[in-house]
């Protein structure tokens, strides 16, 4: 096989190993592939003027992510107010956001660091964010503070933050400062950081992602809704601490067991008769139980109050098979919505006195909670007259029920039980009696 002339071969774009690496093609085509894989987009964006040097000497890490002013409505609403919204609504990425703060002398870097006085951040569902959350809820603060590895001083260094903050901090903090000094010749020539650092202090509301220790530094000036304790609230802040209270207590009720078992309940299943004296106190008056008496046979209080369209189960056992206990049935739900008054506002009594409530007219039932005329307290018998009862619509309802309990106990051979008819009035008496 023939390969050409020598000058062929010379001249030919094949080359050995050995000539390709002291060609300097090599370097060439490794330095290209460098700067093709250099990720240009973290390089901090320059500006061409600078409006003002009020940011001076901050140092600021805005983090990639997603930067919309609607998505916080008070954030928004704030910005309307105070006259920044509608530079604030040009931001689309955290660029516009490092361009802003150059441009008001700011520095900006690529990660925070030992010497970061601020970490922003666009939405608390952003990688970044999301991650400085982990790290602030799993690392030792105390430990941090006794470490002197770099890696632990930059993470104490964003305890010492406080988080990560909204990017829309930093653009009501000049816009603050600058309303504030506009009446001033040389306030573009001033800096938050010389003139009045305390304006740079976050609050609760302006944190994405905030840690416990920060927390505890903001009561001094901030209940736990994010109010100042010493300022008059305006309209926005108000409304945000609302929605907090709110969020709140959705936090709490996902903590709260599904089913909310009353003490009595607990000291009927788990304690024998002659131990409940235990759960005696100066206001159970109802709780039958004592120390120094014989408990046996002693009838408890099962109260039903006249809050029903209709009486529920007649047995006791059928009330009892009722998903959820008493406290948890359906039933109260549909009582809120029919019935609210003098009844309904004793309950809470008869509860903390003692009494088992239960939404059921059944046979183990003791006590009736009614409106009722003239009277405290009644024993119900079947020749009582309707006309005992506030209501009559309720008298027939509880008069017919009490009648066919009775007549089932007849049936059943057992002993008619004694049912007591009382009034709101008795329970208030009970309450506060010696």
């Amino acid at each position: 096989m023939e390969f050409g002339s020598q000058a062929e071969v010379l001249s030919s774009r094949f080359l050995t190993q050995k000539e390709y690496e002291s060609s300097g093609k090599q370097k060439k085509r490794t330095n290209s592939r460098k700067e093709v894989n250099a990720v240009k987009a973290l390089a901090i964006p320059s500006v061409e003027s600078v409006q003002s040097i009020v940011l001076d000497g901050y140092i600021f890490d805005v983090m990639p992510g997603r930067y919309c002013l609607e998505d916080d409505v008070f954030v928004a609403a704030e910005a309307k107010e105070q006259g920044w919204a509608e530079e604030a609504k040009k931001v689309k990425t955290h660029k516009d956001v490092e361009m802003f703060i150059k441009s008001h002398g700011g520095t900006c870097i690529l990660d925070a660091n030992v010497r970061t006085d601020f970490i922003l951040g666009g939405s608390p569902t952003d990688a970044k964010v999301s991650n400085k959350r982990k790290l602030m809820e799993t690392a030792d603060e105390e430990k941090l503070k006794q470490s002197t590895s770099m890696t632990d001083a930059v993470t104490r260094r964003l305890f010492e933050i406080g988080g990560v903050l909204k990017w829309t901090f930093v653009y009501s903090l000049v816009t603050k400062f600058l309303s504030r000094l506009k009446d001033e010749s040389s306030g573009f020539r001033k800096s938050i950081k010389e003139k009045c650092p305390g304006m740079a202090t976050p609050r609760h509301s302006d944190f994405l992602v905030m840690a416990k220790s920060a927390k505890a530094t903001l009561q001094k000036t901030e209940d736990d809704f994010g109010l100042r304790i010493h300022d008059i609230c305006n309209d926005i802040d108000f409304e945000r601490a609302l929605e907090e209270v709110g969020r709140q207590r959705a936090i709490k009720q996902d903590e709260i067991p599904s089913k909310i078992v009353p003490w009595q309940t607990n000291a009927m299943t788990d304690f024998n008769e002659s131990e409940r004296w235990v759960f005696r106190g100066e206001a159970q008056k109802l709780w039958p139980y004592q120390k120094d008496a014989q408990s046996t046979g002693t009838a408890l209080c099962t109260l039903y109050p006249d809050l029903f369209e209709d009486l529920g189960f007649e047995e006791e056992a059928d009330a009892k098979r009722e998903d959820g206990t008493d406290n948890e049935s359906f039933r109260w739900e549909d009582a809120s919505e029919i019935k609210n008054g003098a009844v309904a506002a004793s309950l809470p009594l008869a509860t903390a006195m003692g009494a088992i409530v239960t939404p059921h007219l059944h046979n183990c039932v003791t006590h009736v909670l009614c409106e009722l005329k003239r009277h405290k307290s009644l024993e119900w018998t079947a020749t009582l007259p309707r006309s005992i009862f506030a209501d009559p619509e309720c008298a027939a309802r509880l008069h017919e029920r009490l009648i066919s309990l009775e007549d089932s106990a007849g049936l059943k051979r057992q002993r008619r039980r004694t049912v007591l008819l009382v009034s709101p009035a008795w329970m208030d008496a009970k309450w506060v009696e010696a």
